[in-house]
């Protein structure tokens, strides 16, 4: 069964994703980053200003500011290495906890050295203040972590439905457009800018706001930019051999002559072109789905 999506509102997949994926560790340093700067501007935290030093040059606040920006850099560099570290391996959830343990642990040391050697140390009682501080720490991570884990939920959502979707289209050939059909590109605003047959559609590839239509035009590649998302190329074409295969790529599978499994994945090679096109996990079944139901191309998993 495809490990991208499950019923059930955790999972070790959803988990890992949540913890490794670009997007959802960018906004979990966001939201923490602004809860801490709440906490210190808006907060008021009192219960640490008993341990800053009274005659320092810096305020009470500041000596506090400056702990939290320290302990902040710890969960940046953390959180930075367990995304390089995850993009290349498949942490079990005992190993990612472990890992959540260990960066409360060192992040509240780090905090509890700077405030303690900011408020000059001496008599200062370090139990309390790190009791106080993982109390803290805890109350700026949680909200974050919640909601990021909730977006990063429904982004999957809403992937596997699409997905859900491309496979019931892939077992309908009733839904495929002829290769002779006349297929029609819009620009943003509902401008037609590019029309030909399907068949001359070999793959498009994303870059930035535009989309780079590869197609073929006698027995040569062109290229046509167009000013549109991947996201609604996708939309207006679910349902025929204009296939979503990589967060980056679309294939026209009719034109595909090859897919071959490599160390990091799946890969299409296309007619009349030297281009190799990545198939990422999440699109890897409906794509296999494709060539199972409507074509004799061996699958990599037959050869």
């Amino acid at each position: 069964m495809n490990e991208l999506y499950t019923d059930q509102p955790l999972n070790l997949a959803s988990i890992r994703r949540f913890m490794t994926r670009f997007e959802s560790v960018l906004l979990f340093l966001s939201l923490a980053l602004v809860f801490a700067v709440l906490l210190v501007v808006f907060g008021q935290p009192t219960s640490l200003i008993e341990y800053t030093a009274q005659q320092s040059r810096l305020s009470p606040l500041g000596q506090i500011t400056i702990s939290f920006i320290s302990g902040f850099g710890v969960l940046l560099l953390s959180r930075g290495i367990l995304f390089l570290v995850g993009r290349g391996h498949n942490p079990t959830l005992a190993a990612m906890l472990i890992w959540i343990v260990v960066e409360l642990i060192v992040c509240v040391s780090v905090m509890t050295l700077v405030l303690w050697g900011l408020s000059g140390g001496g008599t200062l009682q370090l139990a309390p203040l790190v009791g106080a501080l993982v109390l803290g720490t805890i109350g700026v991570l949680l909200v974050p972590a919640v909601v990021t884990y909730l977006v990063s939920r429904l982004h999957e959502t809403r992937t596997e439905v699409h997905r859900l979707l491309q496979l019931l289209a892939v077992q309908d050939p009733q839904q495929h457009q002829n290769a002779d059909a006349s297929v029609n590109f819009f620009a943003k605003g509902g401008r037609l800018a590019f029309s030909t047959r399907m068949g001359n559609i070999l793959y498009i590839e994303a870059a930035d706001n535009y989309v780079n239509i590869h197609y073929l035009n006698g027995e040569k590649e062109e290229t046509f930019i167009l000013f549109n998302s991947m996201k609604n190329i996708e939309k207006s074409f679910t349902g025929t051999s204009l296939m979503r295969c990589h967060r980056g790529y679309m294939v026209n599978a009719d034109n595909v002559r090859l897919m071959r499994k490599e160390a990091l994945g799946l890969v299409l090679e296309i007619n009349h072109s030297a281009k190799t096109i990545p198939v990422s996990k999440s699109f890897a079944e409906p794509i296999t789905q494709y060539f199972a139901y409507n074509t004799n191309m061996p699958l990599p998993n037959e050869q």
